[in-house]
């Protein structure tokens, strides 16, 4: 019998090694392609996490005082979490949008299963596709605001929210705190996210300090490396939000309690670790 030499899995992707400049690597919209499986695998501990769902919507409905039958649109919903636990306590008026196909198709799966009726469509958030004033609510959970390169396109994605909200309808937004980012966040960290998946994780500021760059190593124990992916948020104050947000129209703006983040795993939270809520 002749024997075989095993031979050893082959990585699934390329790995840049070490990077002295992690925003000479980012791309522009680096937002196109990072949302997908891999995602819902590295960030699972926090963004599939049902005990913070519920605390996130359990403090948005005791911010807005929101009546189950306002119309309400979760904007940049991902696999729409947040929509579905509105859609549990009884909201029947939701909308969710996101630029990710992979995840509004979970989206749509996950509330078919469930028997609920959410519109859930892809989209991007500097165009919404929906009539002026035709909404009470539009939410950003999660930390979904301040992808963009330039800042002027965060003022368009406000502006068109203004403009889809009707004269007394509210803006929520459940976003990073920046100036306490830029004092704690970690500038490496690595975890394994489950028996055979190791994420490393390595972030520093951006050349003008305004947004926080991030890296993301995905290891498989046998196959390697299966991504090797870098991405940014810019990192807001309130003022410099509440100065955005006056400028397209809205007023009477408020900071409301900071969240903090939770993790199954209680490891790396990143950019979700502290955030704050405006309306």
């Amino acid at each position: 019998m002749q024997i075989t030499k095993k031979r050893a899995p082959c990585p699934s992707s390329k790995c840049l090694g070490p990077v002295a400049d992690l925003e000479k690597h980012l791309p522009i919209e680096w937002w196109r392609s990072i949302f997908n499986s891999v995602y819902l695998k590295t960030d699972a501990d926090v963004v599939e996490n049902d005990q913070a769902t519920k605390t996130e919507i359990d403090t948005l409905l005791k911010t807005t005082l929101l009546s189950s039958s306002a119309a309400i649109l979760d904007l940049c919903c991902g696999q729409g979490r947040h929509s579905i636990e509105l859609a549990k306590r009884g909201f029947g008026c939701l909308k969710g949008m996101d630029r990710s196909r992979y995840l509004i198709r979970l989206a749509r799966l996950r509330t078919q299963k469930l028997g609920y009726s959410i519109q859930f469509s892809e989209g991007d958030a500097r165009k919404i596709r929906l009539p002026d004033a035709s909404l009470d609510c539009v939410m950003m959970m999660g930390n979904s605001f301040g992808y963009f390169e330039q800042e002027l396109d965060d003022i368009k994605v406000l502006q068109e929210v203004k403009r889809v909200l009707h004269e007394k309808g509210i803006l929520y937004l459940d976003m990073t705190d920046g100036e306490w980012m830029k004092q704690h966040f970690e500038k490496r960290s690595w975890e394994w996210i489950d028996e055979e998946l190791l994420v490393c994780r390595e972030r520093t500021l951006a050349s003008d300090n305004s947004r926080l760059i991030s890296r993301e190593v995905l290891i498989h124990a046998e196959r390697g490396v299966l991504a090797d992916q870098f991405y940014a948020e810019r990192l807001y104050t309130f003022e410099q939000i509440k100065t955005q947000l006056e400028h397209v129209g809205f007023e009477n703006i408020e900071k409301h309690q900071n969240l903090k983040g939770e993790s199954t795993r209680e490891q790396d939270l990143g950019m979700m670790a502290n955030r704050t809520i405006i309306t």
